[in-house]
């Protein structure tokens, strides 16, 4: 099942946030994107030092101490997966402080250990992290497609892709950066570690 999150980071672009049908959470500062879309949150969470709203009666309401080890974001993650999902699409976690930019890729990684799918869309790109397996992504306007290794080396195949077949990733130099679809799809097929794959739209 889908789980929508809605973060707390600014959406200057409402016309590519286009969430299917899931389980939606505003985490704190996230219900505004929710207010602007005409989203009604089936869950809203966080410790709310960011949002200075009023909150909606009648709400399904979580509210979490300043000081914890949770980000919002992850704390969102846990409650959807209490919910039965696995597919989680984060709007509104990229830009703004690259603290909470670099804290929803970790989020994202565990999604991936916890056996479920994560995404990040932003406005300008969009992030997903996969391990072993094969997944495949679909070009839905992008410009480049950057590959990095999160372990220390990361094994995988490439199709699709301008510079496709096998390839070795390391952590300490940035051989997969401004790759390209060359084909509708590409495919990744990951043998052992764990790949960042960045897509990037609006590049000038």
């Amino acid at each position: 099942m889908i789980c929508n999150i809605f973060a707390g980071a600014d959406i200057s672009d409402y016309s590519w946030v286009k969430p299917e049908n899931g389980y939606n959470i505003a985490a704190d500062r996230g219900l505004i994107h929710c207010q602007r879309l005409g989203i009604a949150p089936d869950l809203i969470l966080g410790d709310f030092d960011s949002y200075g709203g009023k909150l909606p009666e009648n709400a399904d309401i979580i509210r979490a101490p300043a000081e914890k080890d949770d980000t919002d974001t992850m704390l969102a993650v846990k409650c959807g997966f209490e919910q039965g999902c696995d597919d989680f699409r984060i709007y509104g976690g990229l830009g703004g402080r690259f603290g909470h930019t670099a804290a929803n890729i970790q989020t994202l990684m565990y999604i991936m250990s916890h056996g479920g799918k994560g995404y990040l869309y932003g406005g300008e790109y969009d992030i997903t992290v996969q391990q072993c397996g094969c997944e495949e992504y679909s070009d839905r306007g992008y410009r480049y497609v950057s590959l990095f290794a999160l372990s220390e080396r990361c094994e995988a195949e490439l199709s699709g892709l301008k510079y496709s077949g096998r390839v070795s990733f390391a952590n300490d130099f940035p051989l997969g950066a401004s790759n390209e679809f060359s084909e509708n799809t590409c495919r990744i097929e990951v043998f052992s570690g764990n790949l960042l794959i960045v897509f990037e739209k609006n590049v000038t």
